[in-house]
């Protein structure tokens, strides 16, 4: 799949397939330049941004910080902007692991985690990762069902955006 600025137009590479071919699917992104241009990093316009996407997004630094999201992001969570901003992603998606010793990021079972392995990997290698099957622990929230994310990322200068393409939930039978 080929990947081009929705702005500039500039090819940003493909995103993992090695079909290039002029008839090969187009997904767009923006580069670096142009979120540069076209960004301001202000919490209130970037969210205005935002709310253009109609999938939950939010913008993660290399902390794994949410610096902010759009509206049906923070609806998801069942939380408003200043409740999520500057939380450390399993703090505002509530993973039931972030409440053990050390934190978000600092338990052994972080090192499983899809959404922060991606985010990661994304943020150092600058390729974007899509529709990723993820499953944070929330059974302290859903009881039996596990919830069953599908991600994509991509990097926007030093941070990335996580967009959540679906939402499922997973009784433990079909896994």
């Amino acid at each position: 799949m080929k990947r081009i600025c929705a702005w500039c137009k500039k090819d940003l590479g493909s995103s993992g397939t090695s079909d290039r071919s002029e008839d090969s699917p187009i997904t767009h992104g923006i580069c670096g330049d142009c979120a540069r241009r076209t960004l301001s990093f202000q919490a209130k316009p970037l969210r205005s941004f935002l709310d253009q996407f109609s999938k939950p997004v939010f913008l993660v630094n290399a902390e794994a910080r949410i610096l902010t999201g759009n509206s049906i992001g923070f609806a998801l969570l069942q939380k408003k902007p200043e409740e999520v901003e500057g939380e450390l992603g399993g703090d505002a998606f509530g993973c039931k692991y972030a409440d053990l010793p050390g934190g978000c990021g600092n338990t052994v079972h972080c090192r499983t985690c899809a959404i922060r392995i991606n985010v990661m990997e994304t943020l150092q290698s600058g390729k974007s990762k899509i529709r990723i099957p993820a499953y944070p622990d929330l059974h302290h929230v859903t009881g039996e069902n596990r919830i069953r994310f599908l991600i994509t990322t991509e990097r926007v200068g030093e941070t990335v955006l996580l967009r959540i393409d679906d939402v499922a939930e997973v009784n433990p039978v079909q896994l």
